[in-house]
């Protein structure tokens, strides 16, 4: 029976399934695993019908395990007390922690705006003291001022690409590989007393004409040109922009509105107001001349206006007088260049200058209206200067001071090209030659006569030559006195970012670039004397 009762005992063994087995030998290796790492010891509790060794765990070990457990939970409760309590003291450390910040941020802005201060102020020192020395030496100032590019779309449906920009104030850089990448992978540098950027306004100009303009009132003489293609702002510097309106007070008449002034009522505005602070001690009084060269011909336009008519002793051309007053360039005992038969109006302020401008421009442009040109093509062809001079006398000492500002917008100075000529081939460099080509194989020339008479005689200056064909043209010879006498003068270039303009604004850039090497000679002091 036994032998029975094993033989099924065995078969019911052996008729296990296989995951069976594995699972209670892999729990029983689990159990001895756990045992052997802990205590070292197996206990085999395996019953008569059992499976197989169960593996348990001391009291001790248990125990000890459960401290553990209630330490660990102590020390993570505490952990997690001290981290609310941190979480809610980290606004307010925050508030402190950004006081502090903004104190640093506010420190630094303040230190910011101080360097920033004495870095204007020494720049301007160093650009003061500059221009001290170039009136010592008798140097030409050279200013540069671009035109902003258009923002409207090109002919082809493009965008406009700007072809300057300005490194410094005083380093501009012309990009003609951007136009021309096949000739060129560099652009042409030019370096000027003042690099203004394209952005700038009239007021900005003006600062750095300043002491020029005051300098009037201490006797010394001054000549400012505006140089420049047409449409690039000469006319906006020194005047400012004007439009033409009908007044119906005067009969339909045409009448001017000037906007956003330029230098010359600037310069205007602030003698004017320094002259009536210092009245108590000095007496000044400013006379004013307008005139523009046409076609090689002087044209007065303060004698056509109703200032000039009001005086008996200024002799007036009325629209039905035949006989126009000739204006002839003369040299007086003195040795200076003047014109004789020119009007000077006397003006006592702003306002009638202003006035004076107004009915100079509506004659002027009656003037291009009998010509049968338009305003634009008529103003690109003539040369407008305006001569400002100027008599203080010191109401103790009766000694006194003559000072002049000459204003000159010069005529257009657009080129074209020259029919069947080619580039020279001698070796000059691009500053040398002031018409030298960008990117093709043609000479230029400038459009208007009066313009290339000019760059003559700055060569024959930077040259030092014996002969100066100051009288080849009407130009140069009224302004022979600003170019060789004791003047001090300032040429502004407005030239064009444009990329239509690289040439013109190459020819541009290179005549202010020799103009300024050229020598003028150093600025006295004229005085008088009443007594």
């Amino acid at each position: 029976m036994s032998n029975v009762s094993n033989l099924k005992t065995k078969k019911k063994f052996f008729g296990m399934s296989k995951k069976s087995r594995d699972g209670d030998n892999s729990l029983g290796r689990l159990l001895q695993e756990s045992q052997t790492s802990s205590t070292g010891k197996f206990i085999d509790n395996q019953s008569s019908n059992g499976p197989g060794p169960v593996a348990t765990l001391p009291t001790e070990q248990l125990l000890k395990i459960h401290a553990q457990t209630a330490e660990m939970r102590k020390q993570f409760e505490l952990l997690r007390r001290t981290t609310l309590d941190e979480l809610k003291q980290l606004p307010y450390q925050a508030n402190d922690w950004a006081s502090v910040a903004s104190k640093a941020l506010s420190a630094s802005q303040n230190e910011v705006a101080m360097l920033k201060t004495k870095l204007a102020l020494e720049m301007a020192n160093r650009r003061k003291l500059l221009g001290e020395v170039q009136d010592l030496r008798g140097a030409v100032r050279v200013y540069c001022r671009p035109r902003p590019i258009a923002h409207s779309l090109c002919e082809d449906g493009s965008l406009p690409i700007n072809v300057l920009s300005v490194v410094s104030n005083e380093v501009g850089l012309l990009h003609r590989e951007k136009v021309l990448p096949h000739d060129f992978d560099s652009p042409m540098s030019f370096d000027f007393d003042r690099m203004f950027p394209s952005n700038s306004t009239q007021i900005e100009l003006y600062a750095e004409m300043e002491e020029l303009a005051l300098s009037s009132l201490d006797g010394y003489n001054s000549c400012i040109f505006a140089f420049g293609q047409n449409g690039c702002g000469k006319t906006h510097s020194l005047i400012g922009d004007f439009s033409f309106v009908k007044d119906e007070k005067l009969d339909g008449e045409a009448n001017v509105d000037i906007v956003d002034t330029g230098i010359h009522l600037l310069a205007m505005q602030q003698l004017f107001t320094v002259s009536k602070t210092r009245q108590e001690r000095f007496q000044d009084t400013f006379s004013l001349t307008i005139m523009e060269i046409y076609d090689e011909k002087l044209i007065d336009l303060a004698a056509e206006t109703d200032m000039a008519s009001s005086d008996p002793k200024h002799y007036s051309i009325t629209s039905d007088s035949k006989n126009e007053k000739k204006l002839e360039i003369k040299t007086n005992l003195d040795g200076e260049t003047i014109v004789q038969g020119l009007v000077s109006v006397p003006v006592k302020s702003y306002n009638e200058v202003e006035t004076l401008w107004k009915q100079s421009l509506v004659q002027r442009a009656k003037r291009a209206q009998q010509l049968g040109k338009s305003l634009k093509s008529y103003e690109a062809s003539t040369n407008l200067i305006a001569t400002l001079h100027v008599v203080s006398t010191n109401s103790v000492t009766g000694v006194g001071t003559t000072g002049r500002v000459q204003f000159v917008d010069l005529a257009a100075s657009d080129v074209t090209p020259r029919r069947g000529a080619l580039v020279s081939k001698t070796k000059t460099s691009p500053t040398d030659n002031v018409l030298a080509s960008i990117g093709n194989k043609n000479e230029w020339k400038y459009a208007n006569r009066s313009i290339t008479q000019l760059t003559d005689v700055v060569n024959s200056r930077c040259q030092f030559s014996r002969s100066v064909p100051y009288r080849n043209a009407t130009l140069t010879h009224l302004l022979q006195d600003s170019l060789e006498a004791d003047t001090k003068v300032v040429l502004l270039a407005c030239v064009s970012s444009d990329a239509k303009d690289l040439q013109n604004t190459a020819n541009t850039m290179r005549f202010a670039s020799k103009m300024r090497k050229m020598l003028v000679g150093k600025a006295t002091k004229h005085t008088i004397s009443f007594a």
